[in-house]
């Protein structure tokens, strides 16, 4: 739906937002832990430890990084339901949109 010239934009905002919540993710963890590399789990030579990731900011991440993929099959800016475009205000607005609104005021109407 978005060229490829104009999805350089969409690109850069969607890659803001998602090191945004990356950066809200780690927070969450305990600031003595670090990621290490897999390689280090599969030996047995680190103990894991995690930390909890609520819903809705997995879900934010998530719609992020969806929002990339359709970037990259060039589905970005259509709504995942009707196929329909995407109104430019609501991209403006929420980058990682996958509905338009005739289709969001449905779903909240159920």
């Amino acid at each position: 739906m978005v060229s490829t010239r104009s999805a350089i934009q969409p690109r850069k905002r969607l890659l803001v937002h998602l090191s945004q919540a990356v950066e809200t993710l780690s927070l969450k963890k305990d600031p003595n832990t670090h990621v290490v590399p897999l390689e280090g789990i599969l030996d047995g030579n680190v103990s894991v430890q995690f930390f909890e990731v609520t819903d809705p900011e997995f879900d934010h991440f998530e719609s992020i990084s969806q929002a990339l993929t359709r970037l990259d099959h060039g589905t970005y800016g259509q709504c995942t339901f009707c196929a329909g475009r995407i109104e430019a205000e609501v991209l403006e607005s929420t980058p990682w949109a996958n509905e338009c609104l005739a289709c969001s005021d449905q779903e909240s109407q159920r």
